[in-house]
């Protein structure tokens, strides 16, 4: 199978380009949740939604080219495939910056995760309140389901 390393090159920067962006979305969010701006949170999940739908089609032609070859279709499957052609072997420490920048990009997601979750957690809690349940803790049933304690407590009398 002849290869254009034109195209694998541009590929490769497509990629870098796209987990850059990505990145920088993901400063701009943990930002904006820290800042409790919830509002302006939506345009920044489009953003990354193009961006990830950009990465994943470029993934999907990666292993394209990795079963027509007969390689694993994992990453050392596509360092293996670098490594095997003197064409190609350059572009293997420009894919390394760019798995290891999109790493970089699935530690800060997962941190933002748990800044969600927390938030989640808060606005329940200040909900809870104002309908006058407590905090109550969770209780499982016989079938080992979440079910949870509820006792009512009054905030105002009329």
């Amino acid at each position: 199978m002849s290869l254009d390393i034109n195209s694998l090159r541009q590929m490769i920067a497509q990629d870098a380009a796209a987990v850059s962006q990505l990145k920088q979305l993901l400063v701009d969010e943990r930002s904006l949740l820290e800042q409790r701006k919830l509002n302006e949170l939506q345009q920044i999940v489009d953003q990354k939604i193009v961006l990830v739908d950009q990465l994943n089609t470029n993934s999907k032609q990666r292993q394209q080219i990795l079963n027509t070859l007969g390689l694993p279709t994992n990453a050392h499957g596509w360092d293996l495939f670098l490594q095997r052609n003197a064409a190609t072997l350059p572009l293997r420490d420009d894919w390394k910056l760019v798995v290891s920048e999109f790493e970089d990009c699935q530690k800060m997601n997962d941190i933002n995760g748990k800044l969600v979750g927390r938030t989640q957690q808060t606005v329940n809690h200040l909900l809870g309140l104002l309908r006058g349940k407590g905090t109550a803790p969770s209780l499982y049933n016989a079938q080992g389901a979440k079910t949870q304690f509820s006792s009512s407590y009054t905030v105002a009398k009329a």
